[in-house]
């Protein structure tokens, strides 16, 4: 097994192994004294020396690790959202999307915009997603936006979000409420007072994940091809017990503490607005006034 860099690839140690990085727990990320780490930063490893593997270790998952600086394949067999069903979703918005300008002052005019915010924990990230939904029933939703934040308080989150209203017709917004998140929703709701509060329970997840299974699986999601980074988070998503082991719950591959898959939540909340068995006859309807 070889280092990513042709010109001066070195074997790693023989602990090193592909079997070896496999075992290394996805609960948490990669501690500082990993030997994957001190193997990468060796003196006599080569390649870019730009960059604190250290830091990095502990950015990422060991999972995400692997796979964008170590250059192995993904292992997507625990996902609840496979590979395969992401990559059918990515697109080249810059050719297909001719009605979205990314560059202009309002990016997507005057047409209504759907909201998903995940806020940050303690040494987590927080994740921003605007999407817009289908033209027509059963049509497909567009991520048009997407940001993430680290390092900041309630308070420059709520500022944040106050940005993404000025931009775009934001018609429904979700937040969870979980921890921090009580703080931003309450900001929030100071300039956008229609802001949904999802306040995260076993039962409140599993609808969200549903919710997006259905709309993957079916092909009626699409985002930039080279949003990599929202394909992971989707991936990094898992089926797990609750503690009391009486209940089924969807969990991240990383700690509570590092945070992961906010982008991927945060695009659940914004895909809940639909109801889960989509738009019908049976759910939607029209009043008509007449002098």
């Amino acid at each position: 097994m070889y280092e990513t860099t042709p010109a001066t690839a070195s074997p790693l140690p023989d602990d090193m192994s592909l079997a070896a990085l496999n075992a290394l727990s996805s609960a948490s990320p990669l501690p500082v004294d990993s030997p994957l780490i001190a193997a990468s930063a060796a003196p006599g490893a080569g390649g870019c020396n730009l960059f604190d593997l250290a830091e990095l270790g502990l950015e990422y998952s060991p999972e995400e690790y692997l796979n964008l600086l170590m250059c192995h394949f993904i292992d997507d067999t625990a996902s609840i959202f496979p590979l395969a069903d992401l990559q059918r979703c990515m697109v080249d918005s810059w050719e297909l999307w001719e009605d979205f300008k990314p560059l202009a002052p309002r990016p997507f005019a005057y047409r209504p915009v759907w909201v998903g915010y995940d806020p940050a924990l303690s040494g987590d990230s927080a994740g921003l997603i605007v999407v817009a939904p289908p033209a027509v029933p059963g049509g497909k939703f567009r991520v048009l936006h997407k940001e993430q934040w680290r390092g900041m308080d309630f308070e420059a989150q709520a500022d944040a979000i106050r940005r993404i209203t000025q931009d775009f017709n934001v018609e429904y917004m979700a937040i969870d409420t979980t921890g921090i998140g009580q703080g931003v929703y309450q900001l929030v709701r100071q300039f956008y007072p229609n802001a949904v509060a999802l306040n995260y329970s076993p039962e409140v997840k599993g609808r969200l994940v549903l919710k997006g299974l259905s709309v993957i699986g079916k092909g009626r999601l699409e985002f930039d091809a080279g949003w990599t980074d929202l394909a992971q988070s989707f991936m990094a998503i898992r089926k797990t017990m609750t503690a009391s082991g009486k209940h089924v719950t969807y969990e991240a591959s990383r700690s509570e503490e590092t945070g992961h898959a906010d982008l991927a939540w945060a695009c659940l909340h914004a895909l809940g607005n639909e109801p889960l068995e989509g738009i019908t006859a049976n759910n939607t309807g029209f009043m008509e006034f007449s002098n």
